[in-house]
């Protein structure tokens, strides 16, 4: 063999890797037979983190600085939310390294490229060798996987290890807050899988369990008081020939015991041991790939797409013990409400993205928004299952499955679901009837849309939605062959617009120069302020009046002044905010993106910040665009804000 050439042993027992000569060519920069993965470079800082995963197991928080993963976690109907696996002392719960001739290699601050946006790859070269780690989490899989490589460029051989340190420090149950669960952690040989290991979390019976599986290499096994966490090391060493190269496949999967945890990987490996890594990852890819969208701006479809997949896998989920899909704000414990369900967040941010990229994935959200959670719709938030976790109206989140149903039977005229909801449509009207007011004319709500108090009971924006919810009503009940209640809510649609141009404007607000929308009134008097999750600024976007209505312009004018407290007009990133987000917010920027007004300095602010990684936060420092530090990896978000630059300026048409 030339050695020049690398030769990639697989770490399979037995077996040459299937797509070797494939590889071959990756490392020789020889382009394939068939169309590589598109690889997308990024810039990290060394503190970022980089999320990937399926529907069945999140990776959320992989190490820019060394490819480490933190925490990976689960979600749980019986236990209403994630459950969070962390390493010992809160450290990497799956730690890789590098060694060379014994000693350490630093595998510190490397290169990192995105397949198909979403799958993280990090590269490095060290004293000749050069180093490369995949986490990949195919989209029909249970589990995960990470691929290392190492190739000697060096003239002479080398001896090399790969391996992966694996920790049971903690687990937790997130639902907001972590909390920690008391019990037994052990770890030992898994049950007719081998070689791989079980970590299993145990009370009365065992509760959970998770599988580190690693073809080709062995383990050494750790447990208390030993260690004072269960661990496992499992590394391969080999001696390279100048050129040659060799991988190393770690598999990791949950389960609801350790026969689930550990087949879940043994099916994955099975599949990597009959088609290669690599053609495992370019299959996900090709999953990925039918879920994206182009606006002809890289920066743009970097953005647009790493958040379009980003609410599709962290804002849903299926449960590892009754399999079925969930809504959540995010399934990353970086945001801090996470794993919990509100109408709003689910069908008004995250499912118009949806439906952009996968409208049966869209379907399925919404049937579990008009089954688990129907009965509960309009408060604050709940639990997965539907149960109330924080008690409150909000006339937003009785809107939001209306307007997320309208949107989906107009783009694809499924009316066989329609008619299979019409109860569930019943309901939803006559809940938000409930909240008529005949004095004004106008809908009640305890709470507005940045989930607080709101003293005056009639919210102009939360008013905008129940007139839009019944514009669409009327559409759907034509559908539905139903002449006489399409008739009966457009009258009611009618009266609410000209109530909300009644009764929602004043001229009293400080130096208005005439009357401008008020965000909130009990008839006689009004509030003057930006709600950005339920934004003023979103009157054009849901048809009540055009940008150019000389009252709507005022309303900008005087949010974007200094007469208005949070309006941040001074500043080179900012737009107006509230007291309960007092900062440039991802929903004000999505929002501006749709405007004539404001689009060119949205466009500034969402191409100046590095975000979370690249993920959509709660918003951006006004002053310096660096992202809000609570509001991180919000899901939800990420997909409002993908689906306005999507509006704006997608080329295409969903694949």
């Amino acid at each position: 063999m030339n050695p020049a050439t690398p030769h990639l042993s697989n770490g399979l027992p037995g077996k040459k890797l299937a797509l070797s000569a494939i590889l071959f060519c990756a490392f020789l920069g020889v382009v394939p037979a068939f169309a590589a993965a598109p690889r997308t470079p990024i810039t990290v800082q060394p503190d970022d983190v980089l999320p990937t995963g399926n529907q069945w197991i999140s990776l959320p928080d992989i190490s820019a600085a060394d490819g480490s993963l933190h925490t990976f976690n689960v979600l749980s109907m019986r236990h209403r939310g994630l459950l969070q696996v962390s390493g010992e002392h809160g450290g990497p719960v799956l730690q890789p390294y590098f060694a060379a001739g014994g000693k350490p290699l630093a595998f510190r601050n490397p290169s990192w490229d995105l397949v198909a946006y979403w799958i993280p790859t990090a590269h490095l070269t060290i004293d000749g060798l050069d180093a490369t780690l995949t986490w990949c989490a195919p989209p029909e899989s249970r589990a995960a996987f990470l691929r290392m490589t190492l190739t000697n460029r060096r003239s002479a051989p080398v001896e090399i290890t790969l391996g992966l340190k694996a920790s049971f420090g903690s687990i937790e149950r997130v639902t907001y807050v972590p909390v920690e669960l008391r019990g037994e952690r052990t770890v030992g040989p898994a049950p007719w899988v081998d070689p791989a290991e079980v970590f299993s979390y145990i009370t009365t019976d065992t509760d959970f369990a998770w599988t580190l599986l690693h073809p080709g290499s062995k383990a050494n096994i750790t447990t208390p008081p030993t260690t004072p966490a269960p661990a496992v090391d499992a590394s391969q060493t080999k001696t390279l020939a100048p050129g040659e190269s060799v991988q190393s496949i770690f598999v990791l999967a949950a389960g609801i015991e350790e026969f689930s945890a550990a087949h879940n990987a043994r099916a994955l490996r099975e599949q990597i041991d009959r088609d290669g890594a690599e053609a495992m990852i370019d299959q996900t890819a090709a999953w990925l790939s039918k879920r994206t969208r182009t606006t002809g701006r890289p920066d743009l479809d970097l953005l647009m797409n790493r958040n379009f997949l980003f609410t599709e896998l962290y804002a849903w989920g299926r449960t590892i013990d009754t399999e079925q899909l969930v809504g959540v704000t995010s399934r990353s414990p970086r945001y801090y409400v996470s794993a919990a369900y509100w109408d709003r967040d689910a069908m008004l941010w995250s499912f118009p993205a949806l439906l952009d990229i996968d409208p049966p994935m869209a379907r399925d959200a919404l049937e579990y928004a008009l089954t688990t959670q129907l009965r509960n719709t309009g408060t604050h938030s709940r639990f997965i299952d539907g149960v109330v976790l924080e008690d409150g109206f909000q006339l937003d989140e009785a809107t939001a499955p209306i307007l997320a149903l309208a949107a989906y039977v107009k783009r694809t005229n499924d009316t066989a679901f329609l008619a299979k909801h019409r109860p569930a449509l019943t309901l939803l009207r006559d809940r938000l009837i409930d909240r008529f007011d005949s004095a004004t004319g106008l809908y009640s709500s305890l709470q507005d849309s940045q989930d607080e108090f709101q003293k005056l009971p009639f919210i102009t924006y939360d008013n905008a939605l129940v007139w839009r919810a019944f514009t669409d009503f009327a559409a759907l009940y034509n559908r539905l062959n139903d002449p006489a209640d399409a008739q009966e809510i457009t009258k009611r649609a009618d009266a609410l617009h000209a109530a909300i141009l009644a009764h929602c404007v004043s001229s009293s607000a400080p130096n208005a120069g005439g009357p401008i929308f008020a965000s909130a009134t009990d008839g006689k008097n009004f509030v003057f302020t930006e709600i950005p999750p339920g934004s003023l600024f979103k009157l054009p976007a849901l048809g009540v009046i055009p940008e150019s209505d000389p009252t709507f312009v005022r309303t900008w004018q005087w949010l974007h002044s200094n007469n208005y407290q949070y309006s941040y007009a001074d500043q080179p990133y900012g737009l107006p905010g509230s007291y309960r987000l007092p900062f440039t917010t991802s929903w004000s920027i999505a929002d501006s993106l749709l405007l004539n007004a404001g689009r060119d300095k949205a466009l500034k602010i969402l191409r100046a910040s590095n975000w979370d990684g690249g993920i959509i936060t709660e918003g951006v420092d006004p002053a310096t665009a660096r992202m809000d530090q609570a509001g991180r990896a919000f899901a939800t978000a990420a997909g409002y804000v993908a689906h306005a630059i999507c509006q704006m300026s997608c080329t295409d048409n969903p694949k």
